[in-house]
């Protein structure tokens, strides 16, 4: 599986890696402190800093002027990947000609990694998703969903039209796999969080001699993944799916269709799942108290 594509997308969207002088991973900590901000003059600038010009001075001991927020807080630049959804980031840039809106798009920071440290995120991890070099970049990386930040969507919007903000748009796979890391992150839910939570239950129907094999304990959790995963499938591809569907004008025909294809995916592996639990055998006879 190819972690990015070819070619950027044709519009900034979820997954998006992003460059720009201004995106840190920005957050604060007991220090953080609000700044004034001053100008200087053209002999201090050139003298101090060898400026051609005045230059702007933010001083944490000045009190802000009104109407700026500037502010002394920690955060290292990085490279970043587009959290917020298209939704989202269609209405933050105003792509309806209404133009750039006063609102941020989340981002996570990037880091360089070796091949082993993204091989090891494959498992339980939720906060950092792997990036994994491919033929179209030849570098591995993180993106670190524990990290997040924010840009306005203004700056975003004017980096974009210089045409020097977008740097690589990952395929439709890494997408969805980055949508159900996030989801895992931020809400303890989806297929990785059940995948994680089901191991614990095939060690746990062993531990307590409910099966004897282990491959009856890891089948019967593997039935009841799939379950999570049509519905996924069924919210994603389906429901959000038929939303698209009726924005973009399709035949309801076609839209009704792929919904009743969902269902019956989770219909089927709901009726898997339910058989495989009628099969684990026997109960075992309880304590008495």
């Amino acid at each position: 599986m190819s972690t990015y594509l070819p070619e950027l997308r044709a519009e900034l969207s979820f997954g998006d890696v992003c460059e720009a002088e201004f995106l840190y991973d920005v957050h604060v900590r007991e220090d953080a402190h609000s700044m004034g901000m001053r100008m200087s003059g053209e002999t201090f600038a050139q003298k101090h800093w060898q400026l051609p010009g005045a230059a702007a001075m933010f001083i944490p001991a000045l009190d802000p002027g009104e109407g700026e927020t500037f502010a002394l807080a920690h955060g290292t630049h990085h490279h970043a990947l587009v959290l917020s959804d298209d939704c989202l980031i269609a209405s933050a840039l105003g792509r309806d000609g209404s133009g750039p809106k006063n609102r941020r798009l989340l981002l996570a920071p990037i880091v360089a990694a070796s091949e082993e440290e993204v091989q090891e995120l494959e498992g339980e991890n939720f906060g950092r998703f792997p990036l994994p070099a491919d033929e179209h970049f030849a570098s591995h990386c993180i993106a670190d969903l524990r990290r997040c930040f924010m840009a306005d969507a203004r700056d975003v919007h004017k980096a974009l039209a210089a045409g020097d903000f977008r740097t690589r748009s990952v395929s439709d796979e890494t997408a969805g796999a980055l949508a159900i890391r996030w989801s895992a992150f931020t809400l303890r839910r989806g297929p990785f969080v059940a995948e994680d939570s089901l191991e614990k239950f095939a060690e746990h129907l062993l531990d307590t001699g409910r099966v004897a094999q282990e491959d009856d304990a890891v089948a019967a959790a593997t039935l009841l993944a799939d379950v999570v995963s049509a519905a996924w499938g069924y919210e994603g591809r389906g429901v959000e799916g038929a939303g698209n569907a009726a924005d973009d004008g399709r035949a309801p025909d076609e839209v009704i269709a792929e919904l009743t294809a969902e269902l019956e995916r989770l219909r089927e592996a709901t009726a898997r799942a339910l058989t495989g639990l009628g099969e684990l055998g026997p109960r075992r006879e309880l304590l008495p108290r």
